[in-house]
């Protein structure tokens, strides 16, 4: 199933625990799923990266999802859908 569209938002970095939190927003053909994602990164990442590592962890989620755990479903993004960095 393809995703359509990406949205990171409500970022928040915590310099004491060096732990990254937003909320990824996914756009599917027939659905759109919010996953909140928490990594632990480094406080200078860049914003490429950054971004990579929380579309990753969204991923990781939703395919751990029963409707696509199964396999039925295949899930794949295209770069193209990837959030503009800041």
């Amino acid at each position: 199933m393809q995703i359509t569209n990406v949205e990171i938002s409500q970022y928040h970095v915590c310099p004491s625990t060096a732990r990254h939190s937003a909320s990824v927003c996914m756009t599917l053909a027939d659905r759109m799923v919010t996953l909140f994602c928490s990594l632990e990164l480094p406080e200078e990442i860049s914003p490429l990266a950054r971004t990579q590592a929380f579309v990753g962890d969204a991923m990781r989620q939703l395919r751990r999802m029963p409707e696509f755990r199964s396999g039925k479903d295949q899930l794949y993004l295209d770069d193209q859908v990837l959030p503009a960095v800041a």
